[in-house]
């Protein structure tokens, strides 16, 4: 396994990347990016000011306006070009962006100047991934700028910009000097054990890592919280044929969106689509119906709709209040015990209010240990009420967790806990009266997993990993 150490300074690269940085198609601007120390002499090259004259040098952090030109100085567009030289700069080197007009063939032109002109295509991330090589961001917020540009809610949005901001940089951060600090006393206690003077005590060195320990059990915990504020939370619908969950779906998402019919085994696939509640990103999943089916592509459906349910944070199983309590009813509560799923995800909806009720509610609430809603999908009554419910079970998630950094991502909880292990093992140690060397060593083993965290040192293949999550140009 490569593992790279990350220095202090900026780390020169001897190609210049280029790329086009926003989104395809039809726009008031459009941007192409360079990166690297010859991105102002390309600049250069393919610039003409008001004069129609090249430009011989460019003041830092000022927008020029003028054209790009071809090779033969015919003008490509009409632009605004900003110089930024190293350091004061995203990526730590001399970056140039080119503002073009927002149509895909003009930047595509531009684009391809600026690598005629000697620039290479950057590749996905690259431009952040320089940024992390200079020491201009850590790996932690690296992975925030991922978020922050995938973030499809205002809680992912915020708290990807916090751990941008360096929340939980700064957490760890006071979380590896305490390592350090124990690691260094324990080593000079190694090394001058003949001192008359004791450096640190047994007792002393449990109650510092006691409290680190503390500290990362804090800010693990804050992954359940996390993940749900980064990814979303999924909502599965289930139940037997024609108890109306493509209706129900359309009366969460307040618009057409699953097909409605009066046959049963309409839905034979999974349908997912996305609704913000209280600033949640909520993935509505609207599933097959689930009951003994011949038919093969039906019986595929209803595999996954089994499987989407016990995937998902939170299941609403669907009956009809109109119809008696049927034998496919109870097999459909039996399927979601059978898949593992514990009563607190589930929430038991009764749905066409609006009609004659011939089910008995206490008897499902009976069956399945908790209240359930009644909603009419149809004319959209109680849907407000199982939001509502919905978004209780959503704050269960969280309410362990406390105000402080978030974690967002597996790859944070288990480099987290590998240090909580080492702690623990380390305090251990002590109250076994193991050498110091022993204890050391643990600690060690903490902080190198505490190093891989925020990137100090790292294998090449997690580097890899986390910048090919980007898009090309960021």
């Amino acid at each position: 396994m490569k593992m790279r150490e990350m220095q202090e300074g900026a780390i020169e690269q001897d190609e210049t990347i280029a790329a086009i940085s926003t989104p395809m198609g039809e726009g008031g601007i459009g941007i192409v990016r360079l990166s690297g120390r010859t991105a102002v002499k390309i600049l250069i090259e393919i610039f003409r000011g008001t004069s129609g004259k090249p430009r011989k040098r460019f003041e830092s952090h000022k927008v020029n306006f003028g054209h790009i030109v071809d090779e033969h100085g015919r003008k490509i567009d009409q632009v605004l070009a900003t110089v930024m030289l190293s350091p004061l700069t995203y990526t730590r080197e001399d970056v140039v962006e080119i503002s073009c007009h927002g149509g895909g063939a003009v930047l595509k032109k531009v684009l391809a100047r600026v690598l005629a002109a000697g620039a290479r295509m950057a590749d996905p991330g690259e431009f952040s991934k320089r940024a992390y090589l200079n020491g201009r961001i850590d790996l932690i917020q690296a992975e925030a700028i991922i978020d922050l540009v995938k973030s499809k809610s205002e809680k992912g949005w915020l708290t990807a910009f916090s751990q941008l901001d360096g929340k939980l940089s700064q957490a760890l951060s006071e979380l590896e000097n305490g390592l350090i600090d124990i690691l260094a006393q324990l080593e000079a206690s190694i090394d001058f054990p003949e001192e008359e003077i004791e450096i640190i005590n047994n007792n002393l060195l449990t109650e510092k890592m006691q409290k680190l320990k503390y500290t990362i059990e804090v800010i693990t915990k804050s992954y359940v919280v996390g993940r749900v504020y980064r990814e979303g939370v999924a909502v599965a619908i289930a139940g037997r044929p024609n108890v109306g969950k493509s209706s129900l779906m359309n009366a969460l998402l307040n618009r057409e969106r699953a097909i409605v019919t009066p046959h049963p085994g309409t839905t034979r696939d999974i349908i997912e689509e996305t609704l913000h509640l209280e600033g949640i990103a909520v993935r509505i999943i609207d599933t097959a119906g689930i009951r003994s089916a011949q038919d093969p592509a039906e019986a595929e459906g209803i595999n996954r709709a089994i499987a989407a349910a016990k995937d998902a944070d939170i299941v609403l199983v669907l009956f009809d209040g109109s119809a008696e309590f049927l034998q496919e009813d109870e097999a459909v509560v039996s399927q979601m015990r059978s898949a593992g799923l514990g009563d607190t995800r589930i929430i038991p909806v009764i749905n066409k209010s609006d009609l004659e009720q011939k089910i008995e509610t206490s008897n499902i609430e009976e069956l399945m240990k908790i209240a359930s809603v009644n909603i009419s999908a149809k004319s959209g009554a109680g849907i407000n009420q199982l939001l509502k419910r919905i978004n209780n079970e959503i704050d269960k998630m969280g309410e362990q967790y406390t105000e402080g950094p978030i974690l967002t991502r597996e790859r944070h909880q288990e480099k987290l806990m590998e240090i909580g292990r080492a702690l623990t093992s380390a305090i251990t140690a002590v109250n076994n009266n193991l050498s110091r060397e022993y204890i050391a060593a643990d600690l060690q083993e903490g902080k190198e997993a505490l190093e891989e965290l925020t990137g100090k040192v790292v294998d090449d293949s997690v580097i890899e990993r986390i910048f090919n999550e980007f898009c090309i140009g960021k």
